[in-house]
């Protein structure tokens, strides 16, 4: 039975008080009968806090049925050699021989053509270039699937070295100069250029050269976030009024705020894994044990594959360092147009150098499309140099403080150069994004994103009978990107 305490049968007598108002040490225990003034807004102290959304904006996604997936990219169909060290030296004062340092015949020195030996860029009849200028063709070739006997251009035997096992561990080629003089002696690091061919009257075909691919390959990686809330604590109404940013869905339950704060923080999650996750190492044991695959996040795709530019943190960035990444995009056929996605110090860094260009005035308006409104130095869109556009973006992620802008990280100084155009697919023509994600779908299941609801509490269907809601999220999902030539990963010395 319930019981009353100080009014369980009315007074008689009305006792005046020194207090013109009702106080709550006077009413039920401390219980005012006064609604609080509290606000019905709940402050998002730090805005939204959620990072994800590049690659969602800049990429594509596309289906995977294997938690693997693989494609390949043709290598440049001319290729160049590199001097590692001089083998000998012939005293003739017209030929002498080199190793090459990219793709030659490397392979076991039994004369046999087997599959120890790698193909050769530089054959028998290749006319080669120096960096002095001077040219000479190919006559002789030692070592390798050669052996120490070698092979020999036709009608071209004599003057030629054989050599020993010993004097040819390296592949040899020994080069002819046309114009009779001693060619320059390569030193180790040097290229050499292939220019053409040319045989005498009479002679066969050169060997053929088998079209180079890379292999590009990455995994899904499986990723998991839940909430928890009582069945008592989602019926309990607060004061103020939360969104759940999952669904949108707003009103004055807590759980709503906590379901919301797990789907956003599952996304930022998603997306750091995106962008900085890696691949895992099958030999340790930890990873063989559990079965974790790891995928190749984007940083780590270019660093590994792609262009790095490191500018000077005190110096900042300026235009010799656009100029810098110009000449290799040049160089490795980038894209003529790029997006640079940088932290905030880049970002300032780059305002800065723009400034400066233009600080005598002469702004060519026609590198921000005309408009002189886009073209104020201190918030640019657009920065064309050399046929080269760079469009620039503060992706905030890489400043977020709990995350990526925590003290003693410098992904603040961090830039990532995405190009702007699309491959296009050798076989049927069609467009291959820059970057994309992929995910795990197969006879109608996809696992780009799974949201599910587990427990008792307000489901129509149980799925126990303990009195609580559980909220999942679910993905199996890997990260996918194309022709790390044409991508640029901007780092502070």
């Amino acid at each position: 039975m319930a019981t009353f305490t100080g009014g369980g049968i009315p007074s008689a007598l009305q006792v005046a008080t020194l207090q013109n108002y009702v106080s709550s040490t006077n009413f039920h225990s401390g219980l005012s009968i006064h609604e609080p003034d509290e606000s019905e807004d709940f402050v998002k102290r730090y805005g939204s806090q959620g990072i994800t959304g590049f690659l969602e904006m800049i990429g594509a996604k596309a289906p995977v049925a294997q938690k693997e997936y693989y494609h390949y990219e043709e290598d440049f169909i001319h290729q160049n050699v590199t001097v590692t060290n001089l083998n000998q030296t012939l005293t003739d004062g017209r030929e002498f021989a080199l190793q090459s340092g990219s793709m030659e015949t490397i392979g076991a020195l039994d004369g046999a053509d087997n599959s120890t030996d790698v193909s050769s860029p530089l054959r028998i009849g290749n006319i080669v270039q120096n960096k002095y200028g001077e040219t000479g063709v190919v006559v002789a070739i030692f070592g390798g699937k050669y052996g120490n006997s070698g092979v020999f251009m036709d009608g071209h035997s004599t003057g030629v070295a054989g050599g020993t096992a010993a004097s040819h561990t390296q592949v040899v080629f020994h080069v002819l100069s046309y114009d009779g003089s001693q060619m320059t002696a390569p030193a180790a690091g040097d290229t050499l250029i292939i220019i053409g061919t040319e045989f005498a009257e009479g002679t066969g075909q050169p060997t053929g050269l088998t079209p180079q691919v890379i292999e590009y390959k990455n995994n899904v990686m499986i990723m998991k976030e839940s909430y928890r809330v009582s069945g008592s604590e989602a019926t309990n109404k607060i004061w103020f009024e939360v969104e759940d940013e999952s669904t949108g869905q707003r009103g004055f339950l807590w759980y709503l705020k906590g379901e919301g704060d797990t789907y956003k923080r599952f996304m930022d999650y998603c997306e750091m894994q995106m962008l900085l996750g890696n691949q895992a190492v099958s030999t340790e044991a930890i990873y063989t044990a559990t079965n974790l695959r790891g995928t190749e996040g984007l940083i780590p795709f270019i660093r590994n594959n792609g262009n790095t530019h490191n500018y000077n943190q005190l110096a900042g960035f300026n235009l010799s360092d656009f100029d810098s990444m110009i000449r290799t995009l040049d160089k490795f056929r980038g894209s003529r147009e790029n997006t640079i996605f940088a932290g905030i110090d880049l970002s300032l860094a780059i305002d800065d150098a723009v400034a400066a260009m233009f600080a005598g005035g002469g702004i060519s308006y026609g590198a921000f499309n005309g408009a002189e409104e886009i073209a104020v130095a201190m918030g640019f869109k657009s920065f064309m140099r050399g046929g080269y556009v760079f469009h620039k973006k503060t992706y905030e992620a890489l400043s977020h403080f709990p995350m990526l802008g925590a003290d003693g990280f410098d992904y603040p100084g961090l830039g990532i150069v995405v190009p702007g155009d699309n491959g296009r697919d050798a076989r049927s023509g069609d467009n291959i994004p820059s970057l994309r994600i992929r995910y795990k779908e197969a006879g109608g299941y996809s696992r780009e994103m799974e949201h599910f609801l587990t427990g008792s509490a307000g489901l129509e269907q149980a799925t126990s009978e303990v009195d609580e809601l559980r909220c999942h999220y679910r993905t199996e999902r890997g990260f996918e990107g194309f022709a790390p030539n044409r991508f640029f990963l901007i780092e502070r010395a």
